[in-house]
């Protein structure tokens, strides 16, 4: 699991000989091909050995058939994944991922956390509370891959059938019983959000239980709830609940992305801090002046790029518009260098699914919520 202690063990490690930090986009759109990672990573490798000094170079050299010879075999899953090499030091990391990265190839004396933390904060946890009387379970999940993270057991009194002044005071006794073990199982779900915070929250259980849980949690975890289900633990298993819950995040991204391009809509009819189209959009992103990107999912388009000066249009030229050099090279998916242009220069991105992706289309497929 990628959390923020992983990213300090990773940016701890030092590398004398050098390594080489690896990350490759992987699109599902082509059926998940073997040869898809080596290809990419290849293509990465050139751009990268191209701008190298002779140091990074002979690093580059040196990790390149030990990371081509894993991608060749490497059964593609997900959306990406990240590889840190340095055969002298000792290192080798691999973290496939759910999300998207860019194709990026570089050197340096110590693993590149960047894109892995970026992926954490693009990214964050899901948290699912499963409050099955007695025994509450806590489930993290993170890239769509959920994992038991906690567990709160506590022997809660039964009912019995005795009336009056008894019955009414055992009652108490049970409530008590309740309310204490909620309270634990709020605490240790505090803990986890202090440690890597989450930015959803679902809690399972029945009404009252979870209306009285959500009542102990603090208003910054609150603010994370997007809803709460109510299951027969008898009946149905963990897996199928948490089936259940991914599909209220689903709902809860595909509202947030739809909310964020009609946003951007807003902005760029305005004439304010929105862009729409490809051409207005990826001269706001060379410009610097991007702070959010959002592309529509499976959306391409060819163009070409400049090796001298990173210039890019959707159009074709062979002298860029921008240095008037000569030195260029035919893009097969600006919008895919659009993407790894933002990330690696610290903007955000956003693909679009569903509502979202069909506004952006009509739109030219491509938007941006400006930083000025």
């Amino acid at each position: 699991m990628i959390d923020r202690k992983e990213i300090e063990r990773l940016g701890l490690i030092r590398a004398e000989e050098g390594v080489v930090s690896v990350s490759i986009k992987i699109d599902p759109r082509l059926g998940y091909e073997r040869g898809q990672p080596a290809m990419k990573f290849k293509g990465a490798y050139a751009r990268a050995a191209r701008g190298a000094d002779a140091g990074d170079l002979a690093v580059l050299e040196r990790e390149r058939d030990r990371v081509l010879d894993f991608l060749k075999d490497y059964a593609p899953r997900g959306r990406g994944v990240i590889i840190y090499s340095s055969t002298p030091d000792d290192v080798w990391e691999v973290y496939p991922l759910d999300v998207m990265v860019p194709s990026l190839v570089s050197v340096g004396s110590s693993p590149n956390t960047a894109l892995l933390a970026q992926v954490m904060e693009e990214y964050p946890l899901m948290a699912v509370v499963m409050l099955d009387g007695g025994d509450a379970r806590i489930y993290s999940a993170e890239q769509g891959r959920e994992s038991e993270s906690a567990r709160e057991s506590a022997e809660l009194p039964g009912r019995h059938a005795q009336g009056g002044w008894a019955q009414a005071r055992y009652e108490r006794h049970i409530e008590f019983h309740h309310a204490m073990h909620l309270k634990s199982v709020a605490e240790k779900l505090e803990g986890m959000y202090q440690e890597g915070p989450f930015d959803r929250l679902v809690i399972v259980g029945a009404e009252r239980a979870t209306k009285e849980f959500e009542a102990l949690l603090p208003e910054g975890i609150r603010r994370r709830l997007i809803g709460k289900l109510t299951a027969d633990f008898k009946q149905e298993s963990d897996n199928e609940i948490l089936d259940r819950a991914r599909a209220l995040r689903e709902e809860d991204e595909r509202a947030t992305e739809l909310a964020l391009v009609g946003r951007i809509r807003e902005l760029a009819d305005a004439d304010g801090r929105g862009t729409l189209g490809i051409d207005e959009t990826l001269q706001a992103l060379t410009e610097g002046r991007v702070d959010t990107l959002v592309v529509a999912e499976g959306a391409t388009k060819a163009g070409t790029a400049c090796l001298n000066c990173d210039y890019f249009a959707a159009q074709r030229f062979s002298q860029c518009p921008a240095c008037a050099q000569s030195d260029v090279e035919e893009l097969p998916d600006v919008f895919e260098q659009a993407i790894e242009y933002a990330i690696t220069n610290g903007s955000h991105v956003n693909v679009a699914f569903a509502g979202g992706r069909e506004m952006l289309l009509s739109r030219g497929g491509i938007g941006a919520l400006l930083r000025y």
